[in-house]
């Protein structure tokens, strides 16, 4: 993406806490906000917002602790949830398209059960209110994987390539571009704040609680290959949703965005377009 691609970066204040988030203009349009996973950043969702910004104004939010966004003393859904609703009340967005992708995707379940009156459509990634034990073992086994440091961008950008191998060359360029940071030594290390891995979830199963009375309607999209959502869960969540659809993406872990962008930009694109409750 060349630099008259790139999103304006803005900040929200509210006491010692910046939240950073870009903007991909057009104002006019139905808003369509995005959040990320556990420590990830907003730019995860560049290549998305690229192809959704002709038709939507299009906000990537970093959450607290991550990204360009300032490092905090406590975090957790609690706090994600609140910083969320200031933001949306401070810009006054209503009827968003709002999507969230992992800890972004229990967030945005959160909120929209909270304010049904803001939401539109809401797009759930591969997260759900029961997770694979397994899977999460795995999941955080790969991603312990990565080096805390790096002697170079290339060096990162290899090592990222072997944890995540359905990631394009250009997706992890760009990734790697806006999450890594100098330390005092030099090296690159990555942008979010380590004790984010001190985080600890719990059990999610509150969760069917809120899906069974969100009033919008909603997709819940599954990798095929993802370690932590599994097939019967995410056919419940669809069954206990008023409007639910439900997308499995092929070629795809946890990660849709970054494993499978054509395919996940495909069924975004069709889900919005569509008021039909289906599956497939």
């Amino acid at each position: 993406m060349d630099n008259t691609e790139q999103p304006q970066d803005k900040w929200f204040a509210d006491g010692d806490l910046r939240l950073h988030y870009l903007d991909w203009g057009n104002p006019g349009a139905t808003p369509m906000v995005l959040l990320h996973h556990h420590t990830g950043n907003a730019h995860y969702w560049d290549f998305f917002a690229q192809r959704m910004r002709q038709g939507y104004h299009v906000l990537a939010v970093d959450r607290r602790g991550c990204g360009d966004s300032s490092w905090m003393r406590s975090y957790g859904l609690e706090e994600y949830v609140a910083d969320l609703t200031k933001l949306m009340e401070a810009l006054g967005l209503d009827d968003i398209v709002l999507i969230g992708h992992s800890m972004g995707g229990i967030t945005a379940v959160i909120y929209a059960a909270a304010h049904p009156e803001r939401i539109g459509r809401l797009v759930i990634v591969d997260i759900g209110p029961e997770l694979s034990s397994s899977g999460k073992w795995q999941f955080q086994k790969r991603i312990a994987g990565l080096p805390a440091a790096f002697n170079s961008v290339e060096e990162a950008v290899r090592q990222m390539k072997q944890v995540q191998p359905y990631y394009s060359e250009d997706f992890i360029r760009n990734l790697m571009k806006y999450s890594l940071k100098r330390d005092e030594s030099g090296r690159f290390i990555f942008k979010y704040d380590p004790l984010l891995y001190n985080i600890g979830l719990g059990s999610l199963e509150w969760m069917w609680e809120d899906l069974v009375k969100m009033a919008c309607p909603t997709l819940v999209m599954h990798g095929m290959e993802s370690e932590l959502l599994m097939s019967e869960v995410a056919l419940r969540m669809v069954e206990v949703l008023p409007s639910g659809t439900l997308v499995d993406i092929e070629r795809a872990g946890h990660n849709l965005p970054g494993d499978n962008p054509e395919a996940f930009t495909a069924a975004v694109c069709r889900f919005l377009r569509s008021d039909s409750k289906q599956s497939g």
